[in-house]
Formats: C-alpha cells, structure tokens, sequence
C-alpha cells in the first residue's frame, strides 16, 4: 500500500471526492508497458550475458577441454563404461555431514 505524499496526492482526493472509479488515479500500469519492460529486460540480460561470457571482455579463455569435441567424447565413453549398480537409498544430514543408510524394514 502506498504511503506518504503519494498516497496523498493520488489516493485521497479519489476517495474524498466519493469517486469509486481509480481511472483518473496514476496507480496502473498497463499491461504493456509491463510486457515492454519485461522484453527490454531480457534484452538486455541476453546483450550482457553475451558480452561476458562469449565475447569475454573481462578477459580470459575458454579451457581446451570444453572447446575440444575430441576430449568430451572420451570423457562421455568413459562415464558410460563405468558399472552403475544401485546401492540402498541414503539421506544425508547436512549438519554433521554424515550419509545414513535407508532401511524400509527392520532386521530380525
């Protein structure tokens, strides 16, 4: 709710005057003066998010292990030649930091 000179000066002669239409009231944004601002803010975010990390003008360079194609194949193959057993659900306690094992059942 808006407070102080604003509510004053917009708000309060509305109401004073037994209006109970805000149209003449400077209180709404249209919708698209809300949709431009929201494209011209992702304009920008893209230009920006560009400029740093593409055209790098902080400096710096990409490493060779995300530009070489060569290199994440072999990596790919690597990962996919690992064995992928399932083991028993675990729940980490994010305090101590310590992994405790799951068990649906109590053993006898």
């Amino acid at each position: 709710m808006p407070t102080g000179p604003f509510l004053a000066s917009t708000i309060l002669p509305v109401f004073l005057a037994g209006k109970s239409d805000t149209s003449s009231c400077s209180l709404d944004m249209s919708t698209k003066h809300m949709v431009g601002a929201l494209v011209a803010t992702g304009v920008v975010a893209y230009a920006l998010d560009t400029l740093v990390s593409d055209k790098k003008i902080f400096g710096g360079t990409t490493p060779t292990t995300v530009r070489d194609k060569e290199w994440w194949e072999e990596t790919d193959k690597k990962f996919q030649a690992w064995p992928r057993t399932p083991g028993p659900p675990v729940v980490m306690n994010p305090i101590s930091r310590q992994n405790f094992i799951v068990k649906t059942k109590v053993d006898e």
